[in-house]
């Protein structure tokens, strides 16, 4: 039996994409084991059952802190882990993302050059000149690199090797054109968001555009540090009397909240990290039927506008509620669903390859 450990850098609840080995290869001989880490202390989905170990490192973290104040936390990641791989042979490793791959890189390049498989998730530190050489030499030595985004390509020295991988919950499909089952008019255009809440300064921006306007409900659901705290407040003081803080959820109740939501909130700046990521609302936004709002000048914006899936805003723009209450209302359904059933069809077939490609790196 080949034995395979998942080298995860977050906590089960935030690490779905996960599944998607899990998934792939459920019906293979295979052993995992799991390396995640608990940042908060508060309640996690359960390890998943085809996982036979899982190794918990517990160590708070605040994400807002400065790249510099996290790397003793990191450091004890690296301990933690290494002792987990000294004490354990593995066939196979999945590095789940770009930062557990760099606080081990000596190990792995020594160890499993050409037995790892990179899964560049997320941007994070490529803006430091030092990590993003890092990150190319990581993926230089996996045998397979597969990227949530094709942005994150030009982080990488070459794109020999590199896949896409798309950021979609298998389960999701279960739930295609989901919002149909509602009526789409209402007296207010229901915007909702879901994930990290974080971006004070975007999103104090789209509570100032859309706050206490009739036409609109603000709607944040995931989990709050200090800018969902930020933000909170802000709303608060601002008498805002249509934006709604609903707190964590786990990721299947994101269908309960998506079938009373108008119009997703893609919302981000358009810097290092966030600006060239393809998040999960776009995936969810083309498999349950809900246009979505971007940021001009991102790499989402650039796709749902290209793909006619939903519509880019302007941050400083002096007509963003109207712009949005008017696209929404210009809206052909038909068309609309038949955008999306296109661009989800990309997605799968694109996704098909990555499978395969999966498959060959474990020799199946």
């Amino acid at each position: 039996m080949m034995k395979v450990l998942l080298l995860g850098f977050g906590k089960i609840a935030y690490m779905p994409y996960m599944n998607f080995y899990l998934d792939t290869l459920k019906e293979r001989d295979i052993q995992f084991e799991l390396i995640y880490w608990d940042r908060d202390g508060k309640p996690d989905e359960e390890v998943p059952q085809r996982i036979s170990k899982a190794y918990k490192f517990e160590e708070h973290l605040e994400e807002q802190l400065p790249f510099k104040k996290k790397l003793k936390y990191f450091a004890k990641y690296r301990s933690f882990a290494l002792n987990v791989l000294k004490n354990n042979s593995y066939d196979r490793i999945i590095v789940l993302h770009t930062t557990p791959g760099l606080t081990l890189l000596d190990y792995l390049v020594r160890k499993y050059k050409g037995r790892y498989l990179l899964d560049f998730r997320d941007v994070s530190y490529e803006y430091i000149p030092v990590y993003r050489k890092l990150v190319g030499i990581l993926s230089k030595n996996s045998a397979v690199t597969f990227v949530s985004s094709n942005a994150f390509r030009k982080f990488l020295p070459t794109e020999e090797n590199v896949m896409t991988i798309h950021n979609y919950l298998e389960d999701s499909l279960n739930h295609k054109m989901l919002r149909k089952q509602d009526a789409r008019e209402r007296n207010a255009i229901r915007i909702s968001y879901w994930g990290l809440v974080r971006q004070v300064d975007v999103n104090k921006k789209l509570m100032d555009a859309l706050g206490s306007d009739p036409r609109f409900e603000l709607h944040y659901y995931g989990r709050m540090q200090q800018d969902g705290r930020d933000m909170e407040q802000y709303a608060r003081s601002k008498k805002y009397n249509n934006v709604f803080f609903h707190g964590a959820y786990m990721p299947t109740d994101r269908y309960e909240f998506a079938k009373n939501t108008d119009m997703i909130h893609n919302v981000y700046d358009c810097g290092h990290t966030t600006g060239n990521a393809m998040g999960n609302k776009y995936y969810d936004g083309i498999i349950f039927g809900i246009p979505q709002i971007c940021t001009v000048g991102s790499h989402m914006g650039d796709v749902v506008t290209e793909r006619q899936v939903g519509m880019a805003v302007s941050l400083d723009g002096d007509n963003m509620a109207d712009e949005i209450w008017a696209y929404y209302h210009d809206i052909d359904w038909e068309k609309f669903e038949a955008k999306c059933a296109d661009a989800l069809e990309s997605v799968l077939n694109e996704q098909k390859m990555t499978k395969a490609r999966l498959l060959d790196f474990f020799g199946l």
